[in-house]
């Protein structure tokens, strides 16, 4: 931008302003390439109206004051509660809304190590035990919270090696982790036996279903064999899952769920001893849109369980398409997995170069570097669409072939 004042002296035109916004947007990937990388997760077109509609009704409200406001209260108390029954936690399961994936693996890292310091006062230098296609936000957890996290290398069909977890576990373990699915490679974490070792060590064992937490229970009503992961395991203490994933709502919304309301407990953190009297937050943070409350209620009581399932229908026949194509081009091979994510490889063209020709192409590709894949998410997309990523993949396959593309595009990308 160099040193040319930014900020306007006086106020522009909303015509200009608007122009500009529009210019910058048309910089960003477009709606259509976008829906299968960084505008996934937005259901169809009627689902997608539904959510914008509903976040605009509340679009200045702020939820720090929900449980002040008849209706917001409300909405904020069923919204929970339908996150509860979604995932199994019965009469006794408790949740809180935060405003995404982060906020609700670090509430529920915090809740572990405030159990912790009750149940384990002799533990100094508190550890999470997590496998190495863990989320990043456990690493951002454990530095905030001054805990040691320890990746542990996953099995050879990228899911969690329980018994070399078990062999991590040290006097200072409090917390052991699973993923339903991992954000890396999509595959469901053997939640079962990760909580029975937890349970075996007394330990708190939590499930991170951000990216799973509502799209697993309508693959389970459809018959795809989807290993437990909720509170249907005995030994899992919490569970963290993405509303604004496939729950479908408005970003940011997440949710952070707890076995009873006495692990609930843990998640907590009032202020009293302040000018102002009685402070306490759904979360970490304080201020956050009534907006996106408001969307995720509004999405559910949309869709109900059939028409969630039916979107999961759709989705995963979007999948069962892209795997079929990919595979055809080249030799590109996906990863087994169990739900929506895609994840593919090539032994003899180099997928970083894979990742530069989508680039070029205009998607945003997501993807590992351990080992080099590339990601997409199975969306209920258009047929023009898919066909059109296929054939894309297909010229930038033939275009890494003879040396015409390479990696030099993803440089934008650091």
């Amino acid at each position: 931008m160099g040193t040319e004042r930014v900020f306007p002296e006086k106020g522009k035109p909303w015509k200009e302003v608007k122009e500009q916004l529009a210019r910058f947007r048309s910089m960003d990937t477009d709606e259509v390439r976008g829906r299968l990388t960084v505008d996934m997760h937005m259901g169809d077109e009627d689902v997608h109206r539904v959510c914008i509609e509903a976040y605009n009704m509340f679009f200045h409200r702020n939820a720090t004051l929900a449980e002040y406001e008849d209706g917001s209260k409300i909405m904020q108390h069923e919204l929970l509660r339908m996150a509860v029954e979604i995932l199994n936690g019965g009469e006794e399961g408790r949740a809180n809304v935060t405003s995404g994936g982060t906020e609700s693996i670090f509430c529920a890292m915090h809740a572990a190590r405030q159990w912790a310091r009750e149940h384990r006062p002799e533990v100094k230098e508190p550890e999470i035990i997590i496998p190495y296609s863990g989320h990043a936000a456990f690493d951002k957890s454990s530095h905030y919270l001054d805990m040691k996290l320890k990746r542990i290398p996953v099995r050879d069909d990228y899911r969690a090696d329980v018994r070399a977890m078990e062999a991590a576990i040290t006097p200072d373990t409090i917390v052991m982790v699973g993923s339903a699915p991992n954000w890396p490679f999509g595959t469901i974490d053997p939640i079962e036996e990760i909580s029975a070792v937890a349970q075996k060590h007394g330990l708190w064992m939590h499930s991170d279903c951000c990216v799973g937490g509502y799209i697993n229970p309508w693959l389970e009503r459809l018959g795809y064999p989807i290993p437990l992961y909720d509170f249907r395991v005995p030994g899992v203490f919490s569970i963290s899952a993405d509303l604004h994933k496939h729950g479908y709502a408005a970003k940011p919304c997440s949710t952070v769920l707890y076995r009873s309301e006495e692990l609930q407990k843990y998640h907590w953190v009032p202020v009293e001893d302040w000018p102002v009297g009685h402070y306490q937050t759904q979360g970490l943070v304080g201020s956050r849109p009534t907006a996106a409350v408001a969307a995720a209620w509004a999405v559910m009581k949309y869709l109900g369980e059939d028409g969630y399932v039916e979107l999961a229908r759709r989705s995963m026949e979007v999948k069962k398409r892209l795997v079929e194509g990919i595979e055809s081009i080249e030799d590109f091979k996906c990863v087994d997995n169990e739900t929506l994510l895609i994840l593919f490889s090539s032994k003899t063209l180099d997928m970083f170069s894979i990742l530069g020709g989508l680039v070029e192409k205009g998607y945003f590709p997501f993807g590992t570097f351990n080992p080099p894949q590339v990601q997409l998410d199975a969306e209920p997309i258009s047929d023009e669409l898919l066909n059109a990523l296929l054939a894309d993949l297909r010229d930038i396959a033939t275009g890494v072939k003879n040396g015409t593309i390479t990696a030099q595009s993803l440089a934008k990308y650091g």
